[in-house]
């Protein structure tokens, strides 16, 4: 069976690694903002993917989270990346507690943060810029 050079091609690509086609897709994936707690060594002139403890972005607003410290050792978290540059501008509210009702621990307002100092703060919530947390 003859397959045109152009599809082995395509079909060859599509069958490479599968976690390469995920990164590749969770890049390319639309955000407003970027969230991401960094262990030591934060250097805010470049992206510290590899010192990413966790990561989380979004289109719109999120209710609380809280971070499963099962899942995520906070105890290595030194930092935080916040980032949303847009003209749909999120802020990130942080919560001393995983349900977001011991009162705020820290607020960002500013839209772009990287090496943020983490204040131990187990929830967060993020909400339109300027919007109350």
């Amino acid at each position: 069976m003859y397959l045109p050079p152009l599809l082995t091609l395509t079909l060859t690509l599509m069958l490479s690694t599968t976690s390469s086609a995920l990164q590749t897709r969770d890049i390319l994936k639309p955000r407003n903002w970027d969230l991401r707690l960094l262990g030591p060594g934060c250097n805010p002139n470049a992206s510290n993917i590899d010192i990413s403890v966790f990561h989380q972005s979004g289109l719109y607003g999120a209710d609380c989270e809280g971070l499963d410290t099962s899942v995520y050792n906070t105890t290595s978290v030194e930092s935080v990346s916040w980032k949303s540059p847009g003209v749909d501008r999120y802020d990130l509210c942080m919560y001393s507690d995983a349900q977001c009702a011991g009162g705020n621990a820290d607020v960002i307002r500013d839209g772009w943060e990287v090496c943020y100092p983490f204040t131990g703060w187990e929830g967060f919530r993020v909400v339109e810029g300027g919007g109350e947390c």
